[in-house]
């Protein structure tokens, strides 16, 4: 079929293929180029409503004051080493507490631990919602929330 058309018609089809596969090029470029940029934003407002605790009183937990550990959306505290952050401290359990972020908010829970957690010197009987500032106590150790 190609061989019956004029070279120059052929010569137009061939242009206006390589047009559009240039624009098609164009187009995965910044498809990609925009995904990226929503991951990175997703991910830079996860950071920032993030948070972190400070180590106000390390106890004999052998951490140091002013440490800082970054919370995950669900961050399990204890003294197993399948916590996110591991307190090796004899007043704490193997999973004593839990802080999640729920709704944009972060909420602490004891996990049926046996010396209780306190926040603000107040022992948890319920889910209690956090602010910046507050003290959660586990053990021996004082951590102070930062959001």
């Amino acid at each position: 079929m190609l061989s019956s058309l004029p070279a120059d018609v052929v010569i137009l089809f061939l242009r206006i293929a390589v047009v559009l596969t240039l624009y098609l090029f164009l187009f995965t470029v910044v498809a990609v180029i925009l995904r990226e940029l929503r991951t990175e934003s997703r991910s830079q407002a996860r950071r920032q409503m993030g948070g972190h605790l400070v180590v106000a009183d390390p106890g004999t937990a052998g951490l140091v004051v002013g440490e800082t550990v970054a919370l995950e959306p669900v961050t399990r505290i204890g003294r197993s080493k399948d916590n996110l952050l591991v307190l090796d401290d004899d007043f704490v359990s193997a999973s004593h507490a839990i802080l999640l972020l729920r709704d944009g908010r972060w909420w602490a829970r004891d996990t049926g631990s046996t010396n209780g957690t306190r926040v603000n010197d107040t022992a948890l009987e319920e889910e209690t919602a956090l602010r910046n500032g507050d003290e959660i106590q586990i053990g021996n150790v004082v951590l102070r929330v930062v959001l």
